[in-house]
């Protein structure tokens, strides 16, 4: 478990720490911090803008190094462009790369600025909190999985005194029941489970969806696109993104996305990728159907971030082949077709399609609801061009990409439902069997338009 290996090292690191420093004195030095992360969060709120918490860290246990040799400064100025209302900077050495060193550069850099510097630390101890504030910091993150209810009752206590906001992060909706009682403002869901580093982007919004927190939320952890974002930010009022900036800054251009999206699937002709203007495009593995890319095809094609690797019918030996020959980084399974362990062993983003023959079938997304990352809402014959029959509820609580018979002429159905925040077209792609790139571009450019609550 690597999260109990990063506990344990931070209990000698704090050992040390108490070597190091003279805790009276820190306390004695520490001036609280004058710049409100509460205030700022519940103005974003208002103002219906996403809260950015943008993040400087040089490795991570998932991704080793991530981009080592980068000055801070440099990538602040890229974290200011991009409208960041706060700063993370890990501090951790052994596990992450950081140190207090890094966290005092950034909050010196950022004096001037309206933005805000978060510790990302794993605190255990009160000496914690006063390293942080002496080095700058204007919010920690305490972390439930770390903590038992008195611990971390203490230390939210102890920082906010020091004028520090905490972000109180939980990955479970048992975490949360740990910290439910001790009046937290900003809770953050972390999409990604700690002991194994696997993330799951609707784990934010399955978590939200059932607890009773009145204020706000920020989805952490697993964000790479504008798809993400989207799912990400169905129930929440931020984001903290970090290896996705730190590998490449630009990777997001607007954090408010606007439009729905669009997956085309069943592309299987070396033209169609290289021209295609969809959001996410599927290729197809099943082995009945008639859309089922062919290997020569599949092996000229430059796989992209946003290409889905889709399986329908195929066992399990299929999927994992496919997978370990190809470098998706998005995989389509249907409910019916595959188990929970299978869905939790894979390290890729997954879009769960369910078949949806009578209302009744929708009572299987939330067996799987924290382990997937964007459901997919489809006829009961998935690939015939057939709309669903059963009535899906408009307050379904998931995002999901609404599929079954769409085409061109009657994308207005997105407007129906309260987090559809897209559509998985296959046959109203085609014409004559074959896909149609004007099609394509056609449905795009009406999806952008539609308007959005």
């Amino acid at each position: 478990m690597i999260l109990n290996k990063i506990v344990a090292t931070k209990k000698i690191e704090v050992a040390q720490l108490y070597q190091q420093y003279d805790i009276d004195l820190l306390r004695n030095e520490a001036v609280p911090s004058s710049r409100s992360f509460y205030d700022k969060i519940e103005a974003a709120a208002q103002a219906g803008t996403p809260f950015l918490i943008s993040e400087f860290k040089r490795k991570s246990p998932s991704e080793g190094w991530i981009n080592k040799e980068i000055a801070i400064s440099k990538q602040l100025d890229f974290y200011k462009k991009l409208g960041a209302s706060a700063v993370s900077v890990l501090t951790d050495y052994d596990y992450f790369g950081g140190s207090h060193k890094d966290l005092k550069e950034a909050s010196d850099y950022l004096k001037d600025t309206d933005i805000l510097v978060l510790n990302k630390e794993f605190i255990i101890d009160e000496i914690q909190l006063y390293l942080a504030r002496k080095n700058g910091a204007n919010l920690v993150l305490l972390i439930a999985a770390i903590l038992d209810t008195e611990q971390f009752s203490i230390l939210k206590n102890l920082a906010e005194s020091l004028g520090m906001g905490v972000l109180a992060e939980v990955h479970s909706i048992a975490e949360y029941q740990k910290i439910a009682d001790l009046n937290c403002t900003v809770i953050g869901v972390n999409n990604r489970d700690l002991n194994t580093f696997k993330t799951a982007l609707n784990n934010c919004n399955f978590i939200a969806h059932h607890i009773n927190h009145k204020k706000y939320f920020i989805a952490e952890s697993g964000m790479h696109s504008a798809f993400d974002l989207s799912v990400a930010g169905t129930y929440s009022h931020g984001f903290l993104i970090g290896t996705s900036l730190m590998r490449k800054p630009e990777a997001f251009t607007n954090i408010k996305q606007n439009g729905y999206f669009l997956k085309a699937c069943g592309l299987r002709k070396l033209n169609h990728f290289k021209e295609q203007k969809a959001d996410l495009v599927g290729i197809n593995f099943s082995p009945i159907s008639k859309r089922k890319i062919s290997p020569e095809v599949l092996l000229k094609t430059t796989l992209e971030d946003h290409y889905v690797a889709l399986f329908y019918k195929n066992n399990k030996e299929e999927i994992s082949a496919t997978l370990e020959k190809h470098s998706f980084k998005y995989v389509q399974l249907y409910a019916k077709d595959v188990s929970l362990e299978l869905v939790k062993s894979l390290k890729q983003k997954i879009l769960l399609a369910i078949s949806i023959q009578s209302e009744k079938d929708l009572l299987q997304a939330e067996a799987f609801a924290p382990y997937i990352d964007c459901f997919i809402l489809d006829g009961a014959q998935p690939g015939q061009g057939k709309t669903i029959a059963a009535e899906i509820p408009k307050d379904f609580p998931y995002p999901f990409l609404l599929a079954g018979g769409i085409n061109a002429h009657n994308l207005n159905r997105v407007l129906d439902y309260k987090n559809c925040i897209g559509v998985d077209v296959a046959s109203g792609i085609e014409t004559n069997g074959e896909v149609d790139l004007l099609k394509i571009e056609a449905i795009t450019n009406t999806l952008k338009q539609l308007p959005q609550s």
